[in-house]
């Protein structure tokens, strides 16, 4: 009986979740109040589960600026588009962990065009590598998310 429930609970325990975390923060929250909701939202996206089209998510048409979190081992790729069906146009950012901590980004834009950064973990976040190709107005503007692709 402990061999059979025992070591497959052990190896579900050290199973790493991964997911991409969005958080839109709204840019007016006084207006939003006014109007009778709120538009700050959390989006979860599975590890594998492209999203072509970010329109189809809660309160998507709501203004607000984008954060985000990853988690997931070492290696995890993910990259956010600035269009929808995950067109280059309006920029992309590309983002590889390289630790086993949480990676937590709050400014989307805050990385220099066309380059590749690599962030030490501090107290507040993970180690990383990002990729980011500017767009008008990106952290506004997501518009589709893709695993496991650096374009």
């Amino acid at each position: 009986m402990i061999v059979a429930f025992g070591f497959p609970s052990v190896n579900w325990a050290e199973e790493t979740r991964t997911e991409l975390i969005l958080l839109k923060e709204a840019s007016d929250p006084w207006t939003l109040f006014w109007k009778g909701r709120t538009c700050e939202e959390v989006f979860f996206i599975k590890k594998g589960k492209d999203t072509p089209d970010l329109r189809d998510t809660v309160n998507y048409f709501c203004e607000g600026e984008y954060s985000l979190t990853l988690d997931g081992p070492p290696g995890t790729t993910v990259t956010l588009y600035g269009q929808f069906f995950f067109g280059e146009d309006r920029g992309y950012l590309t983002l590889t962990k390289t630790d086993h901590q949480q990676v937590w980004i709050w400014d989307l834009e805050d990385f220099p065009d066309r380059k590749w950064v690599v962030a030490e973990a501090n107290k507040d976040t993970g180690a990383y590598e990002v990729f980011y190709r500017a767009g008008p107005n990106f952290k506004m503007n997501l518009g589709s998310v893709k695993w496991n692709e650096t374009p």
